[in-house]
Parts: C-alpha cells; structure tokens; sequence
C-alpha cells in the first residue's frame, strides 16, 4: 500500500501512543515523478532516511524540520538524525512539486494521473501531519485524499479507491487521537472498514492485513475511550483475523507489533470487564512479540512492550490477589525506568517509577 505513515504501537504500560515506521512501502509514491530527475533521487533518499524510526504520537511540535531535529531515540545515531533533518526539507519541496504537476494535468485528460498526484500529497501532508502532531497538515491530508476519490471510484479503481480511504482512515485517526475526539475516531473506522471490505484478501493480503489492524486500532481506542467491553471485544476479533495474513515467516515486524496490540487489546478487556481470563492471555501474546522485539534490535519499542506486559501482571495480580506476581511487577518496572537512565526519555522513565510506585502500593495492600 502507498504510504509513508507508521503504524500505531499501542503502549498501555507507559501511556501515549507510539508510532513505528518499518514498513518499507514509500518508494511507490516516487511512481508519478520522472525517474530521471533529481528530485525523485532526493525524495527516494529522504523516504529512506525515515525508515525504521519511532516516535511518541502527540500534538504541536512546531514542524516536521522541528520534529527531526529533536529525536535523540535510543536507536539513531547522529548522523542519521542529520540526515532526516534534511530529509524534512526535502518532504516540504515535494508538496509543492506535487501540487505544480496538479496544476498542470487536467482532469479530464488524465484523471488517473490526477488521482495519483492527489493522493501523493495526501500522504506527504499526512506525513508531515503525523510526524509533528500538526492538525493542519492532516486536515489537508484528508483533503487531497477526498480529492483523489472524486476521481478514483470504486467502481472504475477499486484497488486504488480502497488504498486512499485506507489512507483517509488514518489519517483521521491521527486526527482523533491528537484531539480525543471519538467523533473522529468513529469516521476513521467507516473509512478503514470500507477499506478492508473493498480490499481483494487474495491479491493483496499485506494491504488487507494492514487496514484490517488500523480498524483494531480505531476499536481500541474507542473502547478505551468510553470504556466499551463490546468494541474492545471486536478490537480482538480484527487483530486475530490481521494474524492470519500477518506471521513470523511473512513479515515478522508486522506480525509482532500486532501480537502487542492484540494483547493490549486483551489486557484493556480484562481491565475493563476484571476478567483474570482476558489478562492471563495477553502475557505469553506480550511474550511472543518480545522474542521479535528485542532490546538488542528495536530498544525503544521493546521497552514499550515489556512495560505493556509488566502493567498487565499488575492488573492480573491486582485481580487474582497474587502477591509473587505483584512483587515480580515491581522488579519489571524497575528495571524499565533504569533503561531511559540518561537518555532524553525523562518522561517515560517518569512513568516507569510511577508505575512501580503503584506497583509496590498493590505489593503492600497484599501483605497485610
């Protein structure tokens, strides 16, 4: 699928909402520009200077230039972060060249390569839009993507259609985390449903396994929201059937970044529902997905999971009055805040001894 968005990793062990791009996929949206010239080599290299990086979903950094310049992760070394730096920039040129090929190709001439053009800047916008937390930038994401659909229809571009609502459907859920807004939220999953329902499975299972985990994204977060056993129960539902298209051989990060979200999906419902059932099964799903994600590989975002996990055995021994459990969680969580020692991550070693704080609170309840 063409996009450059990264995909939601949900993290209810140190809250936020955390972003990891590894698709891989951008290089398609290079389809509309010459080959020859050079800006389609400097878009090229600036799509990959963004691979593989993760970031905190969150509002009002003041540009994607600001948001590039910041990022000290513990998995990027500085040169690369000045490569991405300048990759920003390169982002911004590509709007406007973009948005001159659209005014100089005519709708009734071209539509195909009118719709492509369209949809190419909704994916920068949205980029950019997703990057810096800039409500603006993906307001005119959606834009260009409800553009696009005038001319890509179900009918006449099915694939295509089904790609930019896909698109449109995350882009508004960014939009929908950013302003807690459920109304949003909402528009996001009829769009990402319309997506999966239009997406052939057969052809073009990555793409449908991929709108197929956004639209259990989109539950859980509602679920969450207006804590809703009911849409948090069809949240796992969407992540199992993502899993039959999403396994270790096919593409192992896209299966284990469902695996964690499919147990915070299980951990929420068993939080939610106090079902010792639902927490005992996120666990060894938690598990799963750190035998991929290792510290070694991706520190960053297994320190996210290991939380995620450790902040489920709270909740199951909270339930289940277990006090090992809650002791082992203690140790968990202080071992988490002792890996974004000096690290810029003050905030989520923040969290991490907060999280161990109420920890040892469960720890102290059940020894009396």
């Amino acid at each position: 699928m063409s996009h450059l968005y990264a995909e939601t990793l949900l993290s209810p062990g140190l809250g936020g909402s955390f972003q990891w791009r590894y698709q891989n996929n951008g290089r398609q949206l290079l389809a509309v520009l010459d080959p020859e010239s050079p800006v389609h080599g400097a878009l090229a290299q600036a799509i990959d200077r963004f691979e593989n990086t993760v970031f905190e979903l969150a509002p009002n950094k003041s540009t994607l230039i600001g948001w590039a310049n910041s990022q000290q992760t513990l998995q990027d070394a500085a040169d690369r972060r000045e490569l991405r730096l300048g990759g920003a920039h390169v982002f911004r040129q590509s709007i406007e060249l973009f948005q001159g090929m659209q005014m100089m190709t005519d709708r009734e001439d071209d539509p195909v390569r009118l719709s492509a053009i369209h949809h190419n800047i909704g994916d920068v916008m949205g980029f950019i839009g997703q990057r810096s937390g800039s409500v603006h930038f993906l307001e005119q994401a959606a834009l260009s993507y409800e553009q696009a659909l005038e001319l890509r229809t179900q009918d006449d571009m099915p694939l295509e259609w089904a790609q930019t609502k896909c698109n449109l459907g995350v882009v508004m859920q960014t939009i929908g985390h950013l302003e807690d807004d459920p109304r949003m939220l909402k528009q996001a999953l009829e769009s990402l449903k319309q997506a999966v329902n239009s997406l052939p499975r057969k052809e073009v299972p990555e793409d449908w396994a991929a709108a197929m985990c956004s639209v259990g994204t989109v539950l859980c977060q509602l679920g969450v929201h207006r804590r809703g056993a009911r849409t948090l129960e069809q949240s796992v539902v969407a992540y199992r059937n993502a899993m039959g298209e999403r396994t270790p051989g096919k593409n192992p990060c896209a299966w284990a970044i469902t695996q964690n979200n499919l147990a915070a999906a299980m951990q929420a419902l068993g939080e939610h529902e106090e079902d010792i059932a639902s927490l005992e099964g996120s666990i060894p799903i938690y598990d799963a997905a750190l035998k991929t994600l290792t510290c070694d590989t991706v520190p960053l975002i297994s320190a996210m999971v290991s939380a995620n996990r450790a902040s489920a055995m709270c909740a199951l021994a909270g339930e289940s009055d277990c006090l090992d459990m809650a002791e082992t969680t203690v140790v968990e969580f202080d071992k988490i805040a002792r890996l974004f020692d000096d690290t810029d991550y003050a905030g989520y070693r923040t969290a991490a001894v907060e999280r161990r704080r109420r920890a040892q609170k469960l720890v102290d309840s059940l020894q009396v």
